[in-house]
């Protein structure tokens, strides 16, 4: 090190070096040069909106490799962009439009046995043997049952058997495994062109319910190892991990988003009214998403009770757990009981009960603002494989016959997540999934803009004015007059039939839900814009508003297969329409 006292040494150019460094510059200059114009095509000053899928699965998960998986990380990617992916059972498949957008989301506690027992280690040892052995003889359930649940489904969760053995080093293999799909995903990367966020899952299925969290990375700079469920079994420790070690001014920020909420059945991966504020506050700036839609069901909202049910809450509504009736057995609640626990997750829900805790003052601010997102939850490598034609049931129907696949059509293909972005780069589309300037649909491709102003919006679209409020975010307080809400919406390849306005208000303690037609047209209409004041507002009350888009129906996947066998009389539970949809992230309004 130099004395405070040393004199600066007058740097020298020798002709080499100069020759070097023009090279070096000429080099950035066209680097620079050469993304500015890619991105030009999607960064004019507007945002647009891309298309993404945030939660698939690949054989590196281990109920994916049980039930027959073939695909790699990067398998998933290369079918995003609009390759075409072959599966084990010799069927090919391919998106009907590449995505902007994916990430793969493997289950991080499972890194480890997949790494060791399958490629590249292939141990030759009893455990992995007897593992290779049923994926072989497609016995998916033994798998699935007595080996995967053992070491996910205890709220005491013990890592595999195999990692006790001697010369077996599963933090080792957790690494190696954390580091390749990195790997994939940074290949797979095209800025401007696709993006491929990098991620994981943390899988939490205690009794058999899921309090699972997709963890995404918003650049390459992610911590040396994933924290996964097995070494950190609740919540608000992945939290405190992502705090210690992905630090912003490392260039490292993470989202964790909750998946498969209709399977949660409340739990303490939502007990925001008993966590003290150092949690809350790690809980908002992790947790700003929801995935309310994906193919093990939809999770938007129950009726208050079973008497109270009706179409308001029951689009794709799947109830029934496999893995917790293994798990826990039959319940001892009442029916009653059992429908409140199982409401009190749902996302409708949870936007309620962060209104109630905002309004008690125990914690500062709303700790449950998540913006909606869906995502396909595919566990064959499909990344944004939604099309109704062709899809036959989640993952262990893989090699079952059309006859075994229609009496069980509960599963639908998913959705997908759609960003408002600047452009489609890593930084930009998690960006816009943080600012939850995002939205969920089951499928289609559905454009839609939701705001809040003084007055409606609809004269200046496509391009809200920058003065309004745009889903995702909370309108300033105090209020002087009733806000305005506009909905925009275009359709995909069906056309919009009716766009609903959902408010949730929480005033004097008590709950109010409301649902708005803001319009109905049973033909359908190609794009609309309509707009709704809410001269029920209460400047003094909590409150938040979010958009549902319907399209008219259409043929649902099991109604296709069950007509292209001619088997409908014999499946009439198959014989089903749909009308797919969009919903927007919510607006708030906090005073």
């Amino acid at each position: 090190m130099n004395s405070p006292d040393a004199q600066p040494q007058k740097a020298t150019m020798t002709p080499g070096r100069i020759v070097h460094l023009t090279l070096a510059l000429l080099l950035l200059t066209w680097s620079l040069s050469t993304q500015a114009e890619q991105c030009q095509r999607s960064s004019s000053g507007a945002k647009q909106v891309y298309w993404g899928d945030l939660h698939v699965h690949t054989a590196v998960s281990f109920d994916a490799y049980a039930f027959g998986s073939n695909a790699t990380p990067a398998d998933a990617y290369r079918f995003a962009k609009g390759e075409p992916l072959t599966l084990t059972n010799g069927t090919t498949a391919r998106i009907d439009r590449p995505l902007d957008f994916a990430a793969v989301t493997d289950h991080a506690a499972t890194f480890d046995v997949l790494y060791l027992c399958t490629d590249p280690m292939y141990t030759d040892n009893a455990y992995c043997r007897t593992l290779r052995e049923a994926q072989e003889n497609r016995d998916g359930r033994t798998l699935f049952n007595d080996f995967l649940l053992p070491i996910v489904g205890s709220t005491d969760p013990q890592s595999a058997s195999l990692c006790q053995e001697d010369g077996i080093s599963c933090p080792a293999a957790m690494t190696s495994q954390w580091q390749r799909v990195q790997k994939a995903a940074n290949d797979a990367n095209q800025p401007c062109e696709f993006t491929a966020l990098i991620g994981y899952e943390w899988t939490a299925s205690p009794g058999g319910l899921h309090w699972h969290r997709n963890v995404i990375f918003r650049s390459d700079a992610v911590p040396e190892q994933p924290f996964d469920y097995v070494r950190f079994p609740q919540v608000s420790m992945l939290w405190q991990q992502l705090n210690r070690h992905c630090k912003t001014s490392e260039n490292c920020q993470a989202l964790t988003i909750p998946h498969n909420i209709n399977w949660a059945d409340g739990g303490p991966t939502f007990d925001v009214e008993k966590e003290d504020s150092s949690i809350q506050t790690l809980r908002q700036r992790f947790e700003r998403l929801a995935e309310m839609h994906q193919e093990k069901g939809n999770s938007e909202c129950m009726a208050t009770s079973a008497s109270a049910d009706g179409p308001d809450c029951s689009f794709e509504r799947v109830v029934e757990n496999a893995a917790k009736s293994r798990l826990s057995g039959p319940s001892d609640l009442s029916p009653d009981e059992a429908w409140k626990l199982a409401r009190s997750s749902y996302y409708r829900t949870l936007l309620n009960r962060g209104l109630q805790v905002y309004q008690s003052g125990k914690n500062r601010g709303n700790p449950l603002m998540l913006g909606a997102i869906a995502s396909t939850d595919n566990h064959f490598g499909l990344a944004g494989r939604v099309e109704e034609a062709g899809y036959r049931g989640s993952i262990a129907s893989l090699f079952l016959t059309d006859e075994q696949v229609l009496a069980r059509t509960n599963f639908n293909p998913g959705g997908l997540v759609a960003v408002w972005a600047a452009e489609n780069t890593r930084e930009a589309i998690f960006d816009g999934l943080y600012s939850r300037q995002a939205y969920a649909t089951s499928g289609p491709r559905i454009t839609l803009q939701f705001s809040a102003g003084k007055e409606s919006a609809c004269p200046t679209h496509p391009d809200i004015r920058t003065s309004d409020t745009p889903m995702g975010s909370p309108m300033d307080a105090p209020i002087d007059q009733a806000p305005v809400f506009t909905v925009s919406a275009q359709m995909d390849q069906q056309p919009l039939a009716r766009i609903e306005l959902i408010k949730g208000q929480v005033w004097q303690g008590e709950l109010r839900e409301t649902v708005i037609d803001v319009m109905n047209h049973s033909e359908g209409k190609a794009q609309a814009c309509t707009s709704w004041r809410d001269n029920d507002f209460n400047p003094q009350a909590p409150a938040y508003w979010y958009v549902r888009v319907s399209e008219t129906p259409t043929a649902r996947w099991s109604k296709l297969l069950c007509e292209s066998v001619d088997k409908c009389d014999e499946y009439p539970e198959a014989n089903q329409s749909i009308a797919e949809r969009a919903w927007s992230s919510p607006i708030w309004y906090l005073p």
